[in-house]
């Protein structure tokens, strides 16, 4: 198991997101896989990008379950049926779990245990997040330049 030191730009918010994920997997009993920013920075030591959110894979029939804490604990949340994700609110942090079965439902998913600020976390491996991010920059609209621009980045750590 590997040890990540955060030496990024924004390092206090990731020690935030990082906080109220664990305290989100250990109440609800979950093990989702990272994968987004903060797994590109895993594996580049990019300190340069700026980590908003923490990306989390995760089956689908999890959701339920979730929802269900979320409520009880009135947290504040968005759930898209349409998009199969699911996104949780405190304040400024925010964490979203997709779901492995609709979107990387072609990809033979992999993981390693990575070790950040004192959290063991489930993080997709660099092959995995290549293809995803490969695809990402194919059929995202929100930012394939950005998702290209990490493909390539990680596509030369090989």
């Amino acid at each position: 198991m590997a040890t990540i030191s955060i030496n990024s730009n924004n390092k206090i918010h990731i020690i935030k997101l990082i906080k109220f994920y664990k305290i989100l997997e250990n109440k609800i009993k979950i093990k989702p896989i990272l994968y987004g920013s903060l797994a590109y920075f895993i594996y580049t030591k990019d300190n340069t990008i700026k980590i908003n959110d923490l990306d989390f894979l995760i089956r689908e029939n999890a959701f339920k379950k979730i929802i269900k804490f979320l409520e009880k604990s009135k947290i504040k949340y968005h759930y898209s049926k349409e998009w199969h994700t699911l996104q949780v609110f405190k304040g400024k942090l925010k964490i979203e779990f997709d779901s492995i079965d609709f979107w990387q439902k072609d990809l033979s998913i992999k993981f390693q245990t990575v070790t950040i600020n004192n959290a063991p976390i489930k993080v997709i491996t660099l092959n995995n997040l290549i293809a995803i991010y490969k695809k990402a920059s194919k059929v995202s609209k929100d930012n394939p330049k950005g998702n290209r621009k990490k493909y390539l980045a990680l596509k030369a750590l090989k």
